[in-house]
């Protein structure tokens, strides 16, 4: 009996990092949409993309995400054109994903940002014009 104890407690212990890491979820303290980074902050952020642009930035600063692991996705008038898999390095991260969009038409670009359990922490909306 005092075995199973044991064992109990130990898988207790050993499951805590990931019950505080589910009780604190990733939080974005900035998100949006630029036409640079330079020195890991986002350059020109515009009202609008311009039809033409090379290539479009999201920059997404995260807090409380150690080790986890956020997506940006990447919509154009509401249908997915990609995935972006982002590593948390550190409980303050500034992090970002690129598309190109010198081929697209004029419309709307959207970015989610989504944590592991698919959950949408952020959504930023865009015109491309």
């Amino acid at each position: 009996m005092k075995y199973i104890i044991a064992i109990l407690l130990a898988l207790t212990i050993m499951a805590s990092p990931t019950l505080l890491i589910a009780a604190n979820p990733a939080q974005i303290s900035r998100a949006t949409f630029c036409t640079g980074i330079s020195d890991h902050e986002p350059i020109n952020s515009p009202e609008k993309i311009s039809v033409g642009e090379q290539t479009v930035y999201f920059f997404t600063e995260v807090r409380n995400g150690k080790d986890q692991l956020l997506t940006h996705k990447w919509f154009y008038n509401n249908v997915p054109i990609a995935e972006v898999p982002l590593r948390i390095g550190d409980d303050r991260w500034r992090t970002w994903s690129t598309k190109q969009v010198w081929h697209l038409t004029p419309g709307m670009l959207k970015v989610q940002v989504i944590d592991n359990n698919g959950i949408v922490l952020t959504e930023q909306e865009i015109p491309l014009q």
